[in-house]
């Protein structure tokens, strides 16, 4: 596989050099790890991915979620974004799925090498190396500045998201359903030498459950271990979950599904969120495109928590935008944030509904932040949603943002038939961001010229249709501000089934400032 179309020639490595390469990556570059990691930077942010930055030797990316068999719903990718001016290297090794109860790994993963040329993005389809229903891969790559993230596609629809850069000892879902018409999956990784265990408890609409098969669930050493929660859990409109490891640590992620049957159709894949936190930002709230949203507030803790919620709309004159409300979250249980209809979507029934379409004025886009004041830390997600006979029909599902950075990058965006859009949101109350949007393809990196720079205004959003903008097949884009922001972007097939919305990898993360809102 060589050249052309954003693809990176890959290599096959000797085994030895593989291993040793990753016994020695993993040791140093988890900078997750557990809550015991010595000065990992992003414990306690609730970060799951972040560049290394330019100090850094090099990077380690888990991407967990997908499917690597033919007929299957989720065609797995990974894709490399080198904004260098140096070439770099990237070790892959792709991890076959091993049965649940199994004591050891079904395979070893098989190991490639994909090079990336400098100022531009290559992808690797996970199937070409090895055949299996799941596959997860591990990425290490030999530039601290480069970044990772994995494609899902299928009959359903796509989804494109930062693949993790941490490991952990507990991971939350705050969105999720397994009614008739859903498929939700979650992937328990673990390319470490020792094994884990982990046990799984879900917050449905009718309590919590603990289902036995789930409380003691082995993940050997260096394998990928799948578990279907719609087999276990099943004929729940919305399904929170908390996976725990009793023993070890592992990247969980999760792939939810819905297959048309009862009106809606999409797929949405990514790794869950580490650790709860006191604020989120979500920077995407739809205008006209056709998409409508809901927030999922899940308290995974033994008390209640309360928040206040802010919403701003873009238009200047329509002042700010409505007074923000307060919201409880009861404990171990979820609350739906409804912005519109959301017509076929499963949403938790009364009274685990809050209902603030009314605040929000017809096409006129917005920005959420979401922020406790009692001290009880929660875990946030957006999902948009369109039915399945719309334009644009599909799912997207992302975690809030919980940090601010001066830099981002994004990969894996397409021109052909795509529509792709950066919304990026100004937290500070008194200043100004100016920001610049550069696409990085083919060995260059452009500013995109009618955006350079652009002004954010304080507690402001500015919405880039970057497809309008920039031409080519495949492209990154870096996100430069002059202070820190939030950024997320978002995906709409204009052909089809297909949405996806995601956070942007930031470099040198910073937690928001309490005060901001």
């Amino acid at each position: 596989m060589n050249g052309g179309n954003g693809r990176g020639r890959v290599v096959r490595w000797p085994l030895v050099v593989v291993a040793m390469v990753m016994v020695v990556g993993l040791a140093v570059a988890d900078r997750g790890g557990d809550d015991s990691t010595p000065g990992a930077p992003l414990v306690g942010l609730g970060v799951t991915s972040t560049a290394p930055g330019p100090d850094a030797e090099g990077g380690v990316w888990y991407c967990g979620e997908g499917t690597s068999m033919p007929g299957e719903f989720a065609d797995h990718s990974v894709i490399v974004a080198n904004p260098t001016d140096t070439p770099i290297t990237a070790a892959v090794s792709v991890f076959p799925e091993t049965p649940v109860g199994s004591v050891s790994p079904s395979a070893a993963p098989r190991e490639v090498t994909l090079a990336v040329a400098a100022k531009s993005e290559a992808t690797l389809r996970l199937a070409e190396v090895v055949e299996s229903q799941y596959t997860a891969a591990l990425v290490e790559i030999d530039s601290g500045q480069a970044i990772v993230e994995q494609r899902v596609q299928g009959p359903t629809g796509l989804d494109v998201m930062p693949c993790a850069t941490r490991s952990s000892s507990v991971w939350h879902f705050a969105a999720g359903s397994t009614r008739r018409d859903t498929r939700l999956v979650f992937t328990l990784f673990n390319p470490f030498p020792d094994r884990a265990v982990v046990q799984f408890t879900f917050s449905t609409d009718e309590g919590i459950r603990k289902p036995q098969s789930l409380r003691g669930v082995l993940v050997p050493a260096r394998s990928l271990v799948v578990v279907d929660a719609s087999e276990v859990v099943p004929r729940f409109l919305s399904v929170s979950t908390t996976i725990e490891s009793q023993v070890g640590r592992i990247v969980a992620g999760r792939l939810q599904l819905f297959d048309g049957a009862d009106g809606l159709e999409g797929l949405t894949a990514g790794p869950g969120i580490p650790e709860p936190q006191m604020q989120w930002v979500f920077p995407a709230g739809p205008a006209d495109s056709g998409m409508v949203e809901h927030i999922v507030l899940y308290n995974p803790s033994e008390n209640e928590a309360s928040a206040h919620v802010g919403i701003r709309l873009d238009a200047i004159d329509a002042g700010g935008g409505p007074a923000p409300f307060e919201v409880s979250v009861p404990p171990r249980q979820q609350i739906a944030l409804v912005f519109g209809d959301m017509g076929a979507y499963p949403l938790p029934p009364a009274p685990f509904s809050y209902n603030a379409a009314s605040l929000l004025p017809d096409g006129i886009g917005f920005w959420t932040a979401v922020q406790v004041y009692n001290g009880v830390p929660i875990v946030a997600e957006r999902v948009a949603a369109a039915p399945a006979l719309s334009l644009g029909a599909g799912v997207a599902t992302a975690p809030g943002v919980p940090v601010t950075a001066v830099r981002h990058l994004i990969a894996g965006n397409r021109a052909d038939g795509t529509e792709v859009a950066l919304a990026v949101v100004n937290p500070s109350p008194d200043s100004i961001a100016l920001v610049t949007v550069s696409k990085i393809a083919d060995g260059r990196l452009s500013p995109i010229a009618q955006l350079d720079p652009l002004e954010v205004a304080p507690h402001g959003r500015l919405v880039v249709p970057v497809d309008r903008l920039a031409d080519g097949d495949a492209y990154a884009l870096l996100v430069e501000a002059s202070q820190p922001v939030a950024v997320s972007r978002s995906l709409l097939a204009r052909v089809g089934t297909g949405s996806a919305s995601g956070s942007a990898v930031p470099f040198d993360p910073v937690a928001l400032d309490p005060s901001a809102f």
